[in-house]
């Protein structure tokens, strides 16, 4: 897959999460990068005063995406945390790499996608 392709799956799961009415706005930047890489950055904000913050840093060589960085942060606008994944390094490290930050504890878990992202948060939601 090259890069511009994956942007635009990107675009094309924003557009039509955006098209509900449960999304107020949406703003995603892509940066192409030397390489079949690129950067992504972005937010949605939804109609219960949630946001989700999001980048990946990614590397399409030989048809594979590979998530060289990632972060999808989602919180309540005054900053609380609902859940956040990324594969930042941690001091004291975690035994894991890929792991989901909840309010209270944080796990292991696999990098999910954009898409992954905003179904869980429309599902618990009940907006779906």
């Amino acid at each position: 897959m090259e890069i511009r392709e994956y942007f635009d799956e990107i675009k094309e799961v924003i557009d039509q999460y955006s098209a509900t009415r449960f999304v107020l706005d949406a703003i995603v930047e892509f940066d192409i990068r030397p390489g079949e890489q690129g950067y992504l950055k972005g937010a949605i904000y939804f109609a219960d005063n949630s946001v989700l913050h999001f980048k990946e840093f990614i590397d399409t060589i030989e048809e594979i995406v590979d998530k060289l960085m990632y972060v999808y942060h989602y919180q309540y606008l005054e900053s609380q945390l609902i859940f956040r994944y990324d594969n930042a390094r941690h001091k004291p490290e975690l035994a894991f790499i890929e792991h989901k930050h909840l309010p209270q504890q944080i796990i292991e878990f696999s990098a999910p996608s954009l898409s992954d992202v905003l179904e869980e948060i429309f599902t618990s939601k009940g907006w779906i």
